[in-house]
């Protein structure tokens, strides 16, 4: 994966969640809704097993709190590897995957905040769809996906080779959001662009100090 890639991911991702505001939020909650595969149990159990895993739902009265650990632990991690082994790409990817989703999850909650925007299901409870900005609502964007996203895109950026088994589960994760109704198309859109483009800016910064592992093969 190259700052190409994550240009284009950044652009192609935040131009689709745009269109998807107008066009396409709206119709796929309520096809979900109806379906009868909303908060479907394999979807479900899936979500929930990772984010004890990740530590993210160790903190359920903390949700801030508990999104902060793993980028952390990832920070931590890596600085005691490169003390450990010095020169370490590993060590470096750790460091580098950590600063991005802390970036990541921090920038998330700001825009949250800003947008108040409501969950697909409330709106759906409310049936009312002129009230969904600025309604104090925490919808936009998605704060899972920023945490998962922000986690592996950069480990996919530092190490290619295993991008797509690294990509697996914040694919799912942005699969479940939207399958528990708990966030419309653009908001899972709109983390991914929003993640995409804190990795970019991070490359750019760091990239003297971490090389990505396409570069080191070269």
């Amino acid at each position: 994966m190259s700052k190409r890639a994550l240009a284009w991911m950044t652009v192609s991702t935040a131009i689709i969640a745009l269109i998807s505001i107008f066009l396409f939020d709206r119709p796929l909650a309520l096809a979900v809704h109806e379906s009868g595969l909303e908060n479907a149990s394999l979807v479900v159990h899936g979500r929930e097993f990772l984010d004890i895993f990740t530590g993210r739902g160790l903190l359920d009265n903390h949700v801030a709190l508990g999104q902060l650990v793993l980028g952390a632990v990832f920070v931590a991690a890596g600085l005691l590897w490169m003390m450990l082994r010095r020169g370490s790409h590993l060590g470096r990817a750790l460091v580098f995957a950590g600063i991005v989703q802390l970036a990541t999850i921090e920038a998330a909650w700001l825009i949250k905040d800003w947008f108040g925007r409501l969950r697909p299901f409330q709106v759906i409870a409310r049936d009312d769809w002129s009230h969904i900005w600025f309604a104090g609502g925490n919808s936009f964007p998605s704060g899972h996906n920023a945490f998962f996203w922000g986690l592996f895109l950069p480990l996919a950026y530092q190490f290619p080779k295993y991008r797509i088994p690294l990509l697996i589960i914040p694919v799912f994760i942005a699969f479940a959001r939207i399958d528990e109704n708990y966030h419309f198309l653009s908001d899972v859109l709109a983390a991914i662009a929003l993640t995409a483009l804190i990795t970019l800016f991070a490359a750019i910064v760091f990239e003297r100090w971490v090389k990505s592992a396409a570069k080191r093969r070269a």
